[in-house]
């Protein structure tokens, strides 16, 4: 499975947003957590590059029963190229489960205000831009799953690639939603003080 979507905010808000997303209750629908943060344990700290032991939980539904799938996930993080990737160290039905996101920026406003350049760096869109470009965006996630055998034949197979796939948009589609929500929260008064 590979998307790529916008997100509205800086790629270290993004990058942040998506290796310590405990910090807020980030998905709620409803009153129910889709996914839950049980711990998250630094395994190796290298600088920039950080390898974390993720324990979560994934709520599913299946006509009138719900629970939430316990899974473990060694993610390898990498601050500098905002670059993460992810697999399986205990998940219910998988016999692969892992995948890769990476954020980079989009220059929001660069066909306006760099009408004769193309900025790659951030210092180069702003200088182009006055300072008055705008910054978002875009992040890229490849994800690869496969059930396990007994699990692995149709229409058994169908469902679970269905509900992993529709879980994943969802929990993709929430952090885009709260970008915006981040992105429209006035600063409070203390930040505008000087």
């Amino acid at each position: 499975m590979n998307i790529e979507m916008t997100m509205g905010m800086t790629p270290d808000g993004v990058y942040e947003t998506f290796t310590n997303p405990h910090k807020l209750p980030m998905f709620l629908i409803g009153k129910r957590q889709l996914l839950e943060i049980k711990s998250r344990k630094v395994l190796k700290n290298d600088g920039p590059r950080q390898t974390a032991k993720l324990k979560t939980a994934v709520a599913w539904d299946f006509l009138w029963w719900s629970g939430a799938f316990p899974i473990t996930l060694i993610v390898e993080e990498n601050k500098k190229d905002l670059t993460a990737k992810y697999k399986k160290e205990k998940m219910m039905f998988m016999k692969v489960f892992e995948g890769n996101w990476k954020v980079e920026p989009l220059y929001v406003d660069q066909e306006r205000l760099c009408k004769h350049m193309l900025p790659k760096t951030r210092e180069e869109y702003k200088k182009c831009s006055g300072g008055q470009g705008k910054v978002a965006s875009k992040v890229t996630v490849d994800q690869y799953f496969q059930p396990y055998s007994l699990l692995n034949i149709p229409p058994v197979s169908w469902y679970i690639r269905g509900i992993t796939i529709k879980t994943t948009k969802t929990l993709l589609q929430i952090l885009q939603i709260k970008s915006v929500i981040f992105r429209e929260v006035p600063p409070t008064p203390q930040e505008t003080t000087v």
